[in-house]
């Protein structure tokens, strides 16, 4: 599902990429949704805010796919994108398969969505769009962290943000069943990981053995985050589906509520340390949360 060819962004002219280009490009993004977040968060990081404009969805239309606004913010007709659904966005765009998703990367000169993977998005903002970040900007994939990130990000992309998914969303009980265990499990793996890493005490280390853990290459960078002394982009893919996690997605567990993260200590506050720095929740995405 989702569009044929979701496009790769490249500063060095690669073939079949796309290069980066303030105003060419428009977010469509819901505070809602955690692979929006992720999104969100490195553009505000990065200070690509004026280089890519968003276009906000409070949630779904008379159609059933995410509703766009007008230029009060209420729903209607998007001003850029002459839409009241993101649905008519993605009708034309080639090889399209409903239903529609968001994030998407919409190139305003086509009116054509170019990029629905909030993944590869994230990776490409931060290493692709380098000429158009911010004085200061953080390097969230350092070279000399790239190993660990691409362990990191590989891992959490399975164990934490997929199983996140298929624990509050799918209808096979037995499937959703598993993907908490998994991800509960997970919970514990990181939690001792920065808890070694901080000199904290872990909550379930005896429980676990490194087969529930990530490849060696992530585990040696760990510091007071998951690859070192500063964020990266590894920390903001686990950090909105924990963010999923605690406000309102631990209800919708299978068999009741799961544990609030102050449960993992070190995961908790390895959670509130990103919670408070600047940049790290917008002005949507907290109230989409209730925060």
């Amino acid at each position: 599902m989702g569009i044929a060819t979701s496009y790769r962004f490249s500063d060095k002219g690669i073939e079949g990429t796309l290069r980066p280009e303030a105003g060419r490009y428009r977010l469509v993004a819901s505070g809602a949704c955690p692979w929006c977040r992720r999104v969100l968060i490195v553009r505000r990081l990065l200070g690509l805010s004026d280089a890519i404009p968003v276009s906000w969805s409070y949630g779904r239309g008379e159609d059933g796919f995410w509703e766009l606004t007008d230029g009060d913010g209420e729903p209607g007709t998007d001003p850029f994108l002459h839409a009241r659904s993101l649905a008519e966005v993605y009708a034309t765009t080639p090889g399209y398969t409903p239903p529609p998703t968001v994030p998407a990367l919409v190139d305003i000169t086509t009116g054509q969505v170019v990029c629905d993977d909030s993944g590869n998005l994230l990776f490409d903002l931060a290493t692709s769009w380098w000429q158009l970040h911010r004085p200061g900007a953080p390097d969230l994939y350092p070279i000399n962290r790239r190993n660990s990130t691409d362990a990191w990000d590989e891992w959490v992309g399975y164990h934490v943000n997929r199983g996140h998914g298929v624990a509050t969303h799918s209808t096979d009980p037995d499937k959703a069943e598993a993907a908490a265990h998994g991800v509960l499990v997970a919970f514990d793996v990181i939690d001792t990981l920065l808890a070694r890493a901080t000199h904290m005490e872990a909550s379930r280390e005896a429980a676990l053995t490194m087969q529930d853990g990530p490849a060696l290459s992530a585990v040696v960078a760990v510091g007071q985050y998951l690859c070192g002394d500063q964020p990266t982009g590894s920390d903001i893919r686990l950090f909105t589906t924990v963010q999923a996690y605690e406000y309102g997605g631990r209800q919708e567990y299978p068999g009741g509520e799961a544990p609030s993260i102050s449960f993992w200590p070190a995961l908790a506050r390895w959670f509130r340390a990103l919670e408070s720095r600047s940049g790290w929740v917008g002005t949507e995405e907290r109230s989409a949360l209730g925060l």
